[in-house]
Order: C-alpha cells, then structure tokens, then sequence
C-alpha cells in the first residue's frame, strides 16, 4: 500500500514538472506589399511598376515634361498632362488607358503642336513573399495622334516587372520589356521595329512618407535603323495622405544618336480613390 502510494505521488509530481507541448506554431503568411499610394504609383521612371489598383479602386497619374534636345537640329519638346488613368477590376488585376496628351515641340526649327497616341494595357500582379514580388503587364497603342507625335502604326508591349526588399531603406526594382514599336526611319517613312528595353530602378525610403529614385534603362534600338540609347534619371515623390502623390525628375541620354542627346525635367501630381 505504500509503495502504490509513493508511486502515485512520483508520477503526479513527474507530470506537472513536465510542461504539456503547446499548440503547433502556424507560419507567418508575408503581407501583400502593395496597399500604399507610394507603392502603387508607376510615375515617373520607364521601368513599369510591379504593383496594381486594389479593386474597386482608381488611380489618375498626371504630368508635365520639358525635353531638351542638343546637337543638330536641336530644341525643346513639351508635353502635358500625360494622364494615366487605372482602375482594379480584379484580385491583383488593373485596366489602364492613356489618353492623348498635348505636345509642342521647336525641334528641327520648326513649331509643331498635337496631340500623342492613346493606348491601352492590363497589369496583373502575379505573388510575393517577404522580400520579393513579380508580375506582368502588356500594352497596345493605336496610332490616333497628330501627324507630328505619332508613330504611325499600332505598337505592343510585353513587360515582365520585379522588385526585392534589400532591407528596410533600400530596394530595386525592374522591368525587362518586349516592344514591337513603329516610327519614322531616315527617309521619314513609317517603318515597324523590335526593341528590348530592360530597366533597374534604386529606391530609398525617406521620412514623411517619400522617397528618392536612381534608375537606368535601356534600349536595344532608338529607332528604325538607329543604334541603343540609354536613359538615366533621378526623382522624388512624396505622398500627401493616402490619395495624393507628387513627383520630380531629371533624367539625361549619356550617348548620341545622330549626334543628338536629350535631357529633361518633369513634375507630376498622381490621385488614388
């Protein structure tokens, strides 16, 4: 009898010494990096932005650029107000349009004023986890401008876009884009061309909702029968609360094409709903 009762007592104080296993931990599910103005916003740079509309939701990016052109035949080309105009109609999927925007361009020495070709496109978001996300977008312009600022014939465009978290500060982020574009070649007729323009983008995240950009982009052919050119350019944007961004922008062409290069300046005001 008490040696049954001093294994009782053994086993009762053995089993509250030994602590029950806990419930089995469920991992972290990583949180969609796409809900900020900041993040969804494709202005300024060439590269196309990984993010898309939430659904039910529009965004209207606009913006005004001054182009520079230096070397024979040089001058200035303005355009505005480059809207761009975005609405989810999907789980990670956006409808976009681009309606024409007025330009007045001296290059050439001569005064030309008009409007640019509209286009449509879809962008789908394709996943993420904690670091990175991917996804997609095409495009197709139809050839609605004015005689001076358009390129003469429907173009489609293919991106694949990317980004990854480097840490809390920094990220990059790209785009390698399939284009199958048309403009005028040296006789000034409109001929079609292919042009692979892949592009990387540097952000750094900055107090007060905003950020600095450092990107280049690439262009296997600036025309018709023309070699590549590059693009560099530097900006800021800042957000106004969760429905207003604005933006600024320099950006320059390191190499001549026909003994020309362009820099520019731009400014932009983009509204979410």
């Amino acid at each position: 009898m008490k040696g049954s009762m001093l294994h009782f007592l053994v086993a009762a104080i053995l089993a509250q010494a030994t602590p029950s296993p806990g419930p089995s931990a469920t991992p972290s599910v990583p949180t969609d990096p796409c809900g900020s103005i900041l993040s969804i916003i494709n202005r300024p740079t060439v590269i196309t932005g990984t993010c898309t509309v939430r659904d039910g939701h529009a965004v209207l990016e606009t913006g005004y650029t001054n182009t520079i052109t230096t070397g024979p035949g040089g001058g200035s080309t303005v355009s505005y107000p480059q809207s761009f105009v975005r609405v989810g109609i999907g789980q990670h999927l956006e409808m976009s349009f681009t309606p024409p925007s007025f330009n007045r361009s001296s290059v050439g020495g001569a005064i030309a004023t008009g409007s640019s070709d509209m286009n449509m496109g879809l962008k789908w978001e394709g996943g993420y986890n904690e670091k990175a996300f991917w996804g997609a977008n095409v495009q197709v312009s139809a050839p609605t401008g004015d005689p001076a600022f358009t390129a003469g014939g429907t173009q489609y465009t293919g991106n694949l876009n990317w980004s990854y978290a480097l840490g809390p500060v920094w990220s990059v982020s790209g785009t390698f884009g399939f284009n199958s574009l048309v403009s005028a070649n040296a006789t000034g007729a409109f001929q079609r061309y292919s042009a692979f323009i892949p592009g990387v983008e540097i952000t750094s995240a900055l107090p007060g909702n905003s950020q600095a950009f450092a990107e280049y982009a690439y262009f296997s052919h600036a025309g018709p029968g023309f070699g590549s050119k590059s693009i560099i350019d530097f900006g800021y944007q800042r957000d106004f609360g969760q429905h207003v961004q604005f933006d600024i922008e320099y950006g320059f062409q390191p190499n001549a094409i026909n003994g020309q290069r362009q820099h520019y300046i731009g400014a932009g005001l983009s509204f979410m709903t």
